[in-house]
């Protein structure tokens, strides 16, 4: 298990130079991350980047499905207050934008996730 903290900086890594992509990979090996947290890596990349992690940690790219869908599965598996955290702020970080991008007249949102 890893903290949001964690989890922020490896994303960080995964996002940047293919060096620091590398460098990010390494990193979540050696913390023996769960299945959980490896998809939601998964989850923020795109294209070549997203290929080469799943390749990396055998995750088949198609079960990188749509939040309502990776929800449900996420929620049936007996998630940790740690993976529910990581859950909680990657989808803020992926839908707020969407949201006030759409609704300019939006200042604050919230979102509390409906947890088995």
């Amino acid at each position: 298990m890893i903290s949001l903290k964690e989890y922020k900086k490896i994303k960080e890594l995964l996002l940047a130079s293919n060096e620091d992509f590398e460098v990010g990979c390494e990193n979540i090996k050696n913390l023996n991350t769960s299945p959980i947290e490896e998809m939601l890596f998964a989850k923020t990349l795109t294209f070549h980047r997203r290929y080469a992690f799943c390749e990396k940690f055998k995750i088949k790219e198609e079960s990188i499905k749509e939040w309502n869908e990776l929800f449900k599965s996420f929620n049936v598996l007996t998630t940790s207050k740690s993976e529910k955290e990581l859950i909680e702020y990657e989808i803020h970080q992926q839908l707020v934008p969407i949201i006030k991008n759409s609704y300019e007249f939006t200042k604050e949102i919230k979102f509390k996730l409906d947890w088995v």
